[in-house]
């Protein structure tokens, strides 16, 4: 190549450099940074991966009547198809209680461990977090790296691997399990930052994860709705749970399961001559979750924060019709029990018993109506009421009006 030539494409080079460099700072410039918040509006009830993988934007968000909520899927149900989830009965009247959801799809108890590793590297308020926990979390074959990795978050990872408090135990077991999920070594030395070879990867992947998240949350913020102000005293659990069993029986027509009409005849209704004991095979054995779960609250013992499990049911006549047992789902639901019994500190919302609860779902897996509001109750009791170790909310509590 003729030096001319050589000369020019290395100046041509240089330009398209300089202009990349140029396009990303002005990009930096007009995107507010991840903590930037807004005083008089509430983000908790936004469901989006982005908020969730933020843990800056999720600490500065939240007020000292905050409380933490890690869960999956169930925070997406929309108000207009369940009236009772949190962004109405807590976000429209002020209980005291403002939950900050994290948590999205296929979001399980690893990610959970991590995320609230990074979280609390701060103090989190009231020193509480809620665990909301399903069956699908556990099935044979634990989740698939493909699922888990387009939910992985270095932003997250990184602080947690940063978190002082974290035993070697519960960074290797981690770091053990997001090796077995697919996480490459790059991305968890760059993580980890404790290889100065890693150094520019560091530099790389922090950069560019921050500046996503900075474009995304620009939706979340979009999202959110003005901050509850007036606090009520106390929330009528009886009153609500009526208004929600009324709203069930008008959403809730077309089946003899207590599923949504909509859910029933778009998704459920054709799809069932295909799902006769389709899952029969089921053991709710086979994977590593329920460790994930121990090693959750393990972090929670070692940060000093106090943890509430909630255990969401299944619909039992729809894992009835699959082919998976009641005993096999009891089974299961026992050993999340158990983990949980093992670290004294953790309470337990335990809503297995509802499976055959007509309306307490508004699908197969997701609070409905009155699941929604007898899992607020449980919720609001701990954030409070300091609800003892292990309490079992019943049915006839709530629907006799006793609110002890």
């Amino acid at each position: 190549m003729k030096p001319r030539i050589l000369h020019q494409r290395l100046i041509a080079v240089a330009i398209g450099v300089s202009i990349a460099v140029l396009v990303v700072a002005a990009t930096c410039l007009m995107l507010p940074s991840q903590s930037a918040t807004n005083k008089k509006i509430d983000y908790g009830y936004v469901y989006s991966g982005a908020k969730s993988s933020s843990a800056q934007f999720v600490l500065a968000n939240m007020r000292d009547d905050s409380l933490l909520m890690l869960g999956s899927s169930e925070f997406s149900t929309p108000a207009s198809t369940v009236a009772q989830v949190p962004a109405q009965v807590f976000g429209t009247t002020n209980y005291g209680v403002k939950p900050m959801l994290v948590g999205e799809a296929f979001d399980q108890a690893l990610w959970h461990t991590i995320a609230l590793g990074s979280l609390s590297r701060s103090k989190i308020p009231r020193n509480k977090v809620v665990l909301v926990v399903s069956l699908g979390e556990y099935t044979d074959g634990g989740l698939d790296n493909a699922s888990f990795k387009e939910r992985f978050s270095f932003s997250l990872y990184r602080g947690f691997c940063s978190n002082a408090n974290i035993t070697p135990e519960v960074r290797d077991y981690v770091r053990r399990r997001l090796v077995e999920q697919g996480i490459d070594e790059t991305t968890l030395r760059a993580a980890e930052s404790s290889d100065p070879i890693a150094a520019i990867d560091t530099t790389v992947l922090s950069f560019m994860d921050d500046l996503r998240l900075r474009g995304q949350l620009g939706d979340v913020r979009s999202q959110g709705i003005p901050m509850a102000e007036g606090m009520v005293a106390n929330p009528n659990w009886y009153a609500l749970r009526q208004e929600a069993l009324q709203e069930a029986m008008r959403r809730s027509t077309t089946n003899e399961w207590g599923a949504e009409d909509g859910f029933w005849t778009r998704e459920l209704e054709p799809a069932l001559p295909k799902l006769k004991d389709a899952r029969a095979g089921e053991t709710y054995t086979k994977t590593p979750e329920y460790e994930d779960l121990n090693m959750f609250l393990t972090l929670c013992d070692l940060t000093g924060i106090e943890p509430l499990v909630v255990i969401e049911p299944c619909m039992g006549p729809y894992y009835d019709y699959i082919g998976i047992t009641a005993q096999t789902r009891a089974s299961a639901y026992q050993r999340i029990r158990d983990v949980v019994a093992a670290h004294p500190t953790a309470r337990l919302a335990d809503f297995s018993d509802r499976e055959y609860e007509k309306y307490f779902l508004f699908d197969i897996v997701h609070f409905g109506w009155t699941g929604w509001i007898d899992a607020e109750r449980a919720i609001y009791d701990f954030a409070l009421n300091n609800t003892p170790a292990q309490q079992s909310f019943t049915l006839q509590g709530m629907t006799s009006g006793v609110l002890g």
